[in-house]
C-alpha cells in the first residue's frame, strides 16, 4: 500500500517538474484553467450519479 502511495506521489511530482519544465506562464494558467474545470465536471457528475443512485436509478 505504501508502495504503490509513493508511486503514486513520484507520478504527481515528475508531472508537475515536467510541466514546469516544458510550459510557459501563459500556457500553465491555461493548463490550470482546463484542469479546475475538469475537476468541477467530474464532482458535478458524481453527484449527478449519486442523486440518481439515492432515487433508485440504477445506470
Amino acid at each position: 500500500m505504501i508502495g504503490r502511495l509513493f508511486r503514486l506521489a513520484l507520478l504527481f511530482v515528475t508531472a508537475l517538474l515536467l510541466i514546469r519544465w516544458l510550459f510557459s506562464r501563459e500556457q500553465r494558467q491555461t493548463i490550470r484553467g482546463f484542469i479546475n474545470s475538469l475537476a468541477i465536471a467530474l464532482l458535478a457528475s458524481s453527484l449527478l450519479f449519486l442523486l440518481l443512485n439515492l432515487a433508485g436509478i440504477r445506470l
